[in-house]
């Protein structure tokens, strides 16, 4: 503040005395103006003032004092006031007083006493801020104003091309050698952008001292250390950013070039360091640089022993490149072994790029100088061939390199080659190079395996597998990569080199000691698998011995790997290996002979562990990978099951039961589809390698799990892939979610299925309901596996008892959910019962799962258990009568039929269903209704039957989707009715139902006329427009409801292939296939093993147990067309059922069970063509025809023909029943 207010006041005495600055004292009150030096400034209180501060530094001021700063700044604020000011400063040589004062306070000799006034001496003792701490040195950012100072007055004395300094002042700032008032505080670092002013004012017109004073400044940064000598560089590089300005100034860039060679051997590392940084701001730099490259590059890149001056002569290679993107990618690149890909480039940018590039690639021939270990060490190399690597910015770099491979070569083989060293990076460095420029250059590759020296000798690389030394684990991080990398390349583009490399040992010994090691090698181990998969590729040219050698390199390869590897620790490296090289039947069964399977479990023990335990692990796609493995390997023993080495190895095998357990307990709502969908087709295929085995241990646990769920009163936990409209958007980011325990809950309880958006239980008043959907009062809990059974026969509504207020039909996506989530565990089930009646192991446990099972899938509307039923039924043996007795006896089963009568009646649509209970409904009929339950069941079906026809639309035969929902309603319904009416005969019938009935005849005929002639112009628009040229109907898109159709015939028309191409009888295979490897007696033959009486007719996918239904309406017989006697309606029904079986047989081709077991462990592959995994929305009608058997909205057409036959019929029995009732009333 002190400094401020003395400006002010000098500012408003200047105008008054600022004439009198320069003249001597008026003692002698004379005019004489030629008074001594001494008194100059006298005459002004202004001047007194300052000659007082002035004379301070030569008799007190300390260089630690405080206010320094404050001090000269006034001296500073002073001198700018004007040319009198600066003047008067520089008459009384201020300039010297200035440079003494700083130079005395360099030696200890010069005793500095401080000067006080009166006033502060009498302060002294109670004020001690006029000193600094004793602890505070010399401060020199204090000084920054003197230099600014000094700098303004020598500029202020310049008078055209001279100064007019005294010979004092001059002597002061550039006497002494080596100018030591400029070094001084240079090298304090004292406002060095002042210093620079002040040499650019002393050396205008004066070139000589500009030599003398850049030469001082070099001989300063060699003296110095590198920290010293940093403000001299700074300083440097002010002198060389000054352009244009006033004229006289010095050439100091050519000068600083000049002379920049001859330090840099004292301090390379700065010199190259301010040499990047001059080179793209400055061109005669750059130029300078560029063309001095043959003196410096080798010398300082590739010779120099430190590391650091390697690596600075590599960023100014790299500051070379007049690319500003260029420059930063690098200097922001931590790995220096990624070339610049995408790197656009100016043609000029491009010129200056391949000059240097070109300087590098010629030094190449003397890079073997300095790959010696034990003289330069490992890592001389590294900068120079990251910065190479850095160059390949395109192919026309790489093809550069092509006349000087042979130089690389005799770099690497054999000096960086074969020496034992575990971690040599010039190695690392050249082979990432190598790598590189081989990548997208063909030309590069073939220079290889074109060469018989480095093809015969490039497998030889010294590798140290040292997996618990980090160093070492780093460096083969960083260097196997680009080396199999390498190897991979040319065994792209040479088959000769393929063989012969899959052959060398250093192979083998990499997929034994590095591949085992994925977590620590990860790129390494790719690329190894990589290689393997070009070994066991085969091409349509190959010969007879390259195809051997195929085969021995895998037979090779698995004994390796089934002997070296850990289970439980290495399945990431067995699931790659047995993906790539188990390609054939013989590659499988080597696994299964050498141990495989157990090895295997062992993996999958782990991955369940982890699963379940370890929530950060994601091993979804391990598990998924390595059961599709298990089942190829176990797919591939079935054929040789005759043989006594793979039934042996089967049998010692002994942790197939509990792999068994541990797959279902993957079998819930918390595993995604895909594991799921592995977990069933292994267990498939598991039952049907070892029926005894299996039918004994997880049908019993089967059966406890599902009857556990429906006796216990603890509400289940649903993981994120039950299906739930909610989360129809959410599954997949819920993959990390684990279940609280490994648990099977593949049950599907009534409070588990989302009722319908969309309620149809019109007119349905009068009863409560629970939210499940039964009537308190009405219902009670059996005890047979939680079914429910009526108690009063007080039956109301459509849906009397509807056990969940689900309504299938009213939200396809949905049903499709359900049933893609429940589908293959259904069909598991179903092959379960199959194959145990093939051994005759069909016991009550399995006949009670097989019941409830089904109970629980009404919702799903599968055939699996109807067909597998009636075709029981219709088999006469005595296991067969014993299993059918068994069935009837189970009270689910009554409530199976009963729900189906209530609940489902449009499951009835589905003739297999329907069959099926004109088989079973007369033999529980009295567990199922008592005969007043099934009266009032009769006559609330009329009644329904009749509302629904009044509530449809007058005309609806434009209401495509309508009808078809309408017709399978009402068709079901009349099933129904029949089916009742078939054990039933009531008293008396609703009068209104005939003419109700022959009404919708009527509408229904009508639909059929405007049908068939719409088809007829859209076969004559067809036609025309095949004729046109344009796109046939078939296959074009269509919209609305044509957009779900589903051609039936094309899927029926599949040809089935066959499973076992070796064998010369597919029955006679598959029949001898069915062995239990517990056993150790021999499979049994052919002919005794097919002509079981009991023997099954099935169809040969399960998945045409779902297209059944569609395909039989074409060719339905409507039941009810034989004459009814009183008590034989159901004889007529049998009738007609066994008409419509006919006519399945001959459009089904069927075959024994034993002949389709091999289909029936494929089924996720009928899966896939019958339920696609497309969007949802897209393929509602295809997932909704197997679920409701193919009624989608475009087959309306052969749902209204079924549906009028089916009115036919019912018009016909209820004719007859009311026609007998008359006869017993009159």
């Amino acid at each position: 503040m002190f400094q401020r207010l003395c400006i002010h006041v000098i500012q408003r005495l200047r105008p008054v005395h600022a004439h009198l600055y320069l003249q001597p004292g008026m003692e002698d009150c004379s005019d004489d103006m030629d008074g001594p030096v001494e008194d100059i400034g006298s005459r002004s209180c202004v001047t007194r003032f300052v000659k007082t501060l002035l004379s301070i530094m030569e008799h007190g001021v300390k260089p630690h004092s405080k206010h320094l700063t404050e001090y000269f700044a006034f001296l500073y604020e002073f001198a700018k006031m004007g040319e009198e000011e600066s003047q008067f400063l520089l008459s009384l040589q201020a300039i010297s007083t200035m440079v003494h004062f700083y130079m005395g306070t360099k030696g200890p000799e010069n005793p500095q006493v401080e000067v006080l006034s009166e006033e502060e001496g009498e302060e002294e003792e109670e004020e001690e801020d006029i000193l600094s701490l004793a602890e505070e040195k010399y401060r020199p950012a204090a000084l920054e104003k003197m230099i600014a100072l000094i700098a303004l007055l020598v500029e202020q004395s310049r008078s055209e091309r001279h100064l007019t300094l005294s010979q004092n002042d001059m002597a002061a700032l550039t006497g002494g050698k080596g100018f030591p008032f400029l070094f001084q505080h240079i090298r304090d670092g004292i406002n060095i952008r002042q210093t620079c002013n002040l040499i650019f004012s002393l050396c205008r017109y004066n070139n000589r001292l500009a030599e003398h004073i850049v030469s001082m400044l070099f001989t300063s940064i060699a003296k110095l250390t590198p920290e010293a000598a940093n403000p001299f560089f700074k300083l440097l590089t002010m002198l060389m950013e000054f352009a244009g300005g006033p004229p006289g100034m010095p050439p100091f860039a050519s000068y600083i070039l000049q002379r920049i060679w001859e330090v840099i051997e004292y301090n390379p590392s700065q010199c190259l360091d301010w040499l990047a940084v001059q080179t793209p701001r400055n061109k005669l730099a750059h130029s300078w640089v560029l063309q001095n490259m043959e003196n410096w590059v080798e010398r300082f890149l590739l010779a120099h022993n430190y590391p650091r001056v390697r690596t600075s002569a590599a960023y100014l290679l790299v500051s070379l490149i007049p690319s500003n993107s260029f420059r930063q990618m690098f200097r922001s690149t931590r790995s220096l072994h990624i070339p610049t890909r995408d790197l656009p480039l100016s043609p000029d940018t491009t010129v200056v790029l391949h000059q240097v590039y070109n300087v590098l690639l010629g030094l190449l021939s003397r890079a073997k100088l300095y790959v010696d270990a034990a003289v330069h060490g490992t890592t001389k190399l590294v900068p120079y061939f990251s910065f190479m690597t850095y160059c390949l910015i395109s192919k026309t770099e790489k093809l550069m390199f092509s006349t000087y491979f042979m130089d690389l070569w005799n770099l690497f083989q054999p000096k960086l080659s074969e020496p034992a060293i575990a971690t040599n990076h010039n190695k690392q460095a050249l082979l990432s190079f190598w790598y590189n420029v081989c990548v997208d250059c063909p030309e590069n590759v073939r220079l290889i395996v074109q060469n018989p020296v480095v093809t015969k000798n490039i497998a030889f690389n010294y590798i140290l597998a040292d997996h618990d030394d980090q160093d070492v684990v780093l460096f083969n991080r960083g260097m196997l990569p680009a080396y199999y990398g390498i190897l991979r390349l040319c065994c792209e583009q040479s088959p000769a080199f393929t063989r012969q490399l899959a052959s060398h040992q250093n192979i083998q010994w990499a997929f034994k000691n590095l591949t085992p090691h994925a977590s620590q090698y990860p790129g390494a181990v790719e690329e190894l698998f990589n290689l393997m998969q070009l070994f066991v590729a085969q091409r349509p040219d190959m010969r007879e011995e390259e195809i051997e050698d195929i085969k021995q390199f895998k037979k090779t390869t698995i004994s390796c790997y089934l002997r070296c590897l850990d289970g439980r620790s290495c399945w990431t490296t067995l699931i790659s290996a047995f993906r790539i090289l188990l390609e054939s039947d013989e590659d499988r069964l080597l696994v299964v002979f050498n141990r495989g399977l157990i090895l295997m479990t062992e993996s999958f023990n782990t991955l369940h562990m982890m699963y379940h335990e370890a929530t950060a692990c994601h091993v979804t796609g391990d598990l998924v990978e390595l059961l599709s493995i298990f089942l190829s390997v176990l797919k591939s023993t079935r054929p040789y099951l005759q043989r006594k080495d793979v039934k042996q190895a089967l049998i010692q095998w002994q942790e197939r039961i509990e792999f068994a357990h541990k797959l279902l307990t993957l079998l819930n709502s918390y595993s995604p589809p895909e594991l799921r969908n592995a977990c069933i087709d292994v267990l498939k295929e598991l039952v049907l390698l070892s029926p005894h085995d299996f039918l004994h241990t997880l049908v019993p646990f089967l059966q406890h799990n599902h009857c556990t769920y429906h006796h216990s009163n603890i509400p289940m936990s649903l993981g994120p892939y039950f299906p739930c409209r909610e989360n129809l958007k959410l599954i997949g980011g819920k993959s990390n979610i684990r279940p609280p325990r490994p648990e099977l809950n593949m049950c599907l309880l009534p409070t588990m299925v989302e009722a319908s958006k969309v309620q149809w239980s019109q007119g349905h008043t009068g009863c409560r309901h629970s939210p499940s959907g039964h009537s308190y009062s009405e219902r009670i809990q059996s005890p047979a596996h939680g079914a429910y059974v009526h108690v009063d026969g007080n039956l109301c509504g459509q849906h009397i008892s509807k056990k969940h207020g689900y309504c299938r039909g009213k939200d396809d996506v949905y049903d499709r959910m359900l049933l893609d989530y429940f589908f293959s565990y259904h069909q598991f089930i179903h092959l379960l019962c199959r194959v145990a009646i093939n051994c005759e192991k069909f016991t009550e446990t399995l006949v009670k799962m097989s019941v409830l099972v089904a109970y629980e899938g009404l919702p799903l509307h599968l055939a699996l258990f109807p067909k597998l039923w009636t075709e029981l039924c219709q088999t006469q043996s005595a296991m067969s009568k014993n299993c059918v007795k068994l069935l009837c006896e189970d009270p689910v089963f009554a409530e199976y039929i009963k729900c189906i009568l209530m609940d489902e009646r449009t499951f009835l649509n589905n003739n297999i269903v329907y069959t099926f209970l004109t088989h079973f409904l007369l033999k529980v009929q009295g567990q199922v209704f008592s005969e007043a339950n099934c009266a009032n069941l009769i006559n609330t079906l009329i009644t329904n039957l009749i509302n629904q026809y009044q509530s449809l639309e007058s005309d609806f035969s434009n209401q495509r989707v309508e009808i078809s929902k309408a017709s399978s309603t009402l068709n079901g319904d009349l099933r129904a009715l029949a089916l009742l009416l078939s054990v039933h005969t009531p008293k008396q019938l609703n009068s209104a139902l005939i003419p109700t009935l022959q009404e919708l005849l009527n509408k229904c005929r009508a639909c059929q006329q405007q049908r068939n002639s719409l088809q007829e112009q859209e076969a004559k628009e067809r036609k025309t427009k095949d004729d046109e040229g344009a796109t046939p109907v078939k296959r074009r898109r269509v919209s609305s409801d044509e957009e779900h159709t589903v051609d039936i015939g094309d899927i029926k028309a599949e040809p089935r292939e066959a499973l076992t191409p070796t064998s010369t009888s597919d029955n006679e295979t598959r029949d001898s296939s069915i062995i239990d490897p517990g056993t150790e007696q021999d499979p049994p033959s052919p002919e005794s093993s097919s002509v079981k009486e009991y023997r099954m007719e099935v169809p040969s996918s399960f998945s045409e147990d779902i297209m059944l239904a569609a395909r039989s309406q074409h060719t339905e017989e409507q039941p009810g067309n034989g004459k009814f006697e009183e008590c034989k309606e159901f004889k007529d029904l049998q009738t007609s059922k066994d008409s419509m079986g006919a006519e399945e047989d001959s459009e089904f081709p069927s075959t024994s069970i034993s002949a389709v077991l091999s289909d029936l462990a494929d089924l996720r592959s009928c899966d896939g063509q019958a339920l696609p995994s497309q969007d949802p929305e897209t393929n509602l009608s295809i997932s909704c025809g197997h679920s409701r058997g193919l009624f989608s909205h475009m087959q309306q057409h052969d749902i209204l023909d079924i549906l009028c036959r089916t009115i036919e019929s019912t018009i016909h029995v209820v004719t007859r029943i009311s026609g007998k009732g008359n006869q017993a009333a009159s």
